[in-house]
């Protein structure tokens, strides 16, 4: 069983969920849509930031094939990414490991590496059931045993 980074149905469900009362809360295997779009967020800037980067660090070399505007876009896009990649931190991190309050005041894996056994049951269920099904992948991905 491999990882799997693709966004589930369960991501949109979840989302209706918060609009619209009463619906049940979506299950998630070892990432849900929140790790996922971290994940995918981490990827996305550190592709963005790169190539403007390169491109305002060598703006004499790019200008020699491109325009001059490329390298005043790639600048204000750098800019820009670099704010929106703070925020993220700020604002979606900080939310999802200290000021959600599920785990305030801060999910303390950070320390150990490890999470309590009630929040890995109640935020990652699917993975818990393939866990006590005994499935050798889910076994294997998991790691140290939880407290």
């Amino acid at each position: 069983m491999g990882v799997d980074f693709a966004f589930e149905r369960s991501g949109l469900d979840d989302s209706s969920r918060d609009l619209a009362f009463g619906k049940p809360k979506a299950q998630f295997g070892r990432f849900g849509y929140p790790e996922k779009l971290e994940y995918w967020a981490v990827v996305w800037g550190t592709v963005v930031m790169g190539v403007t980067g390169i491109a305002i660090w060598l703006k004499i070399d790019v200008t020699r094939w491109l325009p001059r505007w490329i390298v005043e876009v790639a600048i204000t896009i750098h800019y820009y990414e670099a704010i929106l990649a703070c925020l993220a931190i700020i604002i979606w991190h900080f939310y999802h490991v200290m000021f959600d309050p599920d785990v305030y005041p801060m999910n303390w894996a950070w320390l150990d590496g490890k999470v309590s056994k009630k929040w890995h049951e109640e935020e990652h269920p699917l993975e818990e059931e393939e866990t006590e099904a005994g499935e050798p992948e889910a076994l294997a991905e998991k790691g140290p045993e939880n407290p």
